[in-house]
C-alpha cells in the first residue's frame, strides 16, 4: 500500500515538475477608448462577405440598413458578430493568407480590445461583463465596448453574482489535455465597479 501512495506521488511530482511556464506577450498597441457619445444607440450595421458563405475567417464588411457599406472590405476577417450596435468581434486580417490578433473594434474601426479566447472563441458575457486584454493586462468590457474596469491584471476570471477572482501574479500552462491553466497565490475578490472585496 505504501508503495502504490509513493509511487502516484512520484508521478504527480514528475508531471508538476514538468510544467512549461508560457510567457504572456508583453506589447505596446495603442486602443481606443469609447466616448460617451459612442454609446448612444445607433442604427446597427450588418456583417457582409464577398464570399460564399460568412464564416469565422471569412472577409467581413459591415454595412448599414441602405446597403451603404461602413465598415469596408479589406482589414478584418468574421469573428462571430453578425450585428455590430456598439463593438464587433473580428479578427485584424492584413492579407489573404493570414490572420492576426481577435480584437473588439468601435464603427470607426478603432481598436478597444484584444479579445479573450475561451473555448476557440471570443469569451462569453457573464454578469453583462466579458473580459479583454490590453497589451497583456487583462480587465473587463461591457457590452457597449466600454472598458469598465482597467486592464490591469495578469489573470482575471468570468463575474457570478457581481464577483471576479483577479491577481496582479499568475502562470499559464498547459495541462496533459492540452487546455490552459494558471495558477496563482495572490487571488483576491472585486465587485463590478473593480474595488476589491475585504473577506471577514
Amino acid at each position: 500500500m505504501n508503495s502504490r501512495i509513493l509511487s502516484y506521488l512520484t508521478i504527480f511530482l514528475v508531471l508538476v515538475s514538468c510544467r512549461n511556464y508560457i510567457e504572456r506577450e508583453q506589447t505596446n498597441y495603442e486602443y481606443h477608448d469609447i466616448q460617451i457619445s459612442d454609446t448612444v444607440e445607433l442604427e446597427p450595421l450588418i456583417a457582409v462577405t464577398n464570399e460564399e458563405y460568412l464564416q469565422y475567417g471569412s472577409n467581413v464588411a459591415f454595412v448599414n440598413i441602405q446597403g451603404d457599406t461602413i465598415i469596408p472590405f479589406g482589414n478584418f476577417a468574421y469573428f462571430g458578430t453578425d450585428t455590430l450596435n456598439f463593438f464587433a468581434n473580428v479578427l485584424l486580417h492584413p492579407n489573404d493568407s493570414t490572420y492576426g490578433r481577435w480584437v473588439g473594434i468601435d464603427r470607426n474601426e478603432n481598436i478597444l480590445f484584444d479579445l479573450v479566447n475561451f473555448d476557440n472563441g471570443p469569451d462569453y458575457f457573464k454578469d453583462g461583463l466579458t473580459r479583454v486584454q490590453r497589451n497583456g493586462k487583462m480587465g473587463y468590457a461591457n457590452e457597449r465596448g466600454e472598458v469598465v474596469i482597467p486592464c490591469q491584471y495578469a489573470f482575471a476570471r468570468w463575474f457570478e453574482n457581481g464577483i471576479a477572482e483577479v491577481t496582479f501574479e499568475a502562470k499559464q500552462y498547459r495541462d496533459l489535455d492540452e487546455h490552459m491553466r494558471v495558477e496563482s497565490d495572490s487571488w483576491f475578490e472585486i465587485d463590478k465597479q473593480g474595488n476589491p472585496i475585504k473577506t471577514p
